[in-house]
């Protein structure tokens, strides 16, 4: 059985958004941002069906709802790929070529921050700062961190992903 809530875009299982909206203690909007939070964590993105139940729960508009969304840049609608690259852009990193790498990123994999490839496997994000400037320019990948990157290792270290998520093999469970 398949336990991942994302069937497709079209078909949302909102079983994950029942169960959160049936533990909140009411449906104040104290709550929504949390909630918020809670939903993107079990789908990896924010999916309009989930929206629309979360809209009936708290008594808000979509204009409401998509207003607090589109102000945390950290919540996505759009299902993004497997990996989200958080590219530094503070100062240390700017300075030290982070617009290069992004430059780079782009010219390999078609992507400019904010839009995810076309096999689902990379989003590229921008980070005001990392907090690690001593190893500027860096970036994140997934759970992990590479600094003092240059354009060519930020291409190396991608194609690493590219080849490990290649050889993850797929595993279907019949029943």
């Amino acid at each position: 059985m398949d336990t991942n809530p994302v069937a497709t875009e079209e078909e949302i299982d909102l079983a994950p958004t029942e169960e959160i909206l049936n533990n909140l203690p009411d449906n104040s909007r104290g709550h929504l941002i949390p909630t918020l939070n809670k939903v993107q964590n079990a789908y990896r993105f924010l999916p309009d069906p989930a929206m629309e139940l979360l809209m009936e729960f708290f008594n808000v508009s979509r204009a409401e709802i998509y207003g607090v969304i589109s102000f945390y840049p950290q919540m996505m609608i759009v299902e993004p790929g497997k990996y989200i690259i958080k590219l530094c852009y503070g100062t240390a990193c700017f300075v030290k070529g982070a617009d290069i790498i992004g430059d780079k990123i782009h010219e390999k994999y078609h992507i400019k921050p904010g839009e995810t490839d076309d096999g689902k496997l990379f989003t590229l994000q921008t980070a005001s700062c990392l907090g690690n400037c001593g190893a500027a320019p860096m970036a994140i990948i997934g759970e992990d961190t590479h600094g003092t990157i240059d354009p060519e290792k930020a291409i190396d270290i991608l194609a690493e992903y590219k080849i490990e998520d290649e050889e993850t093999p797929v595993t279907e469970e019949v029943g």
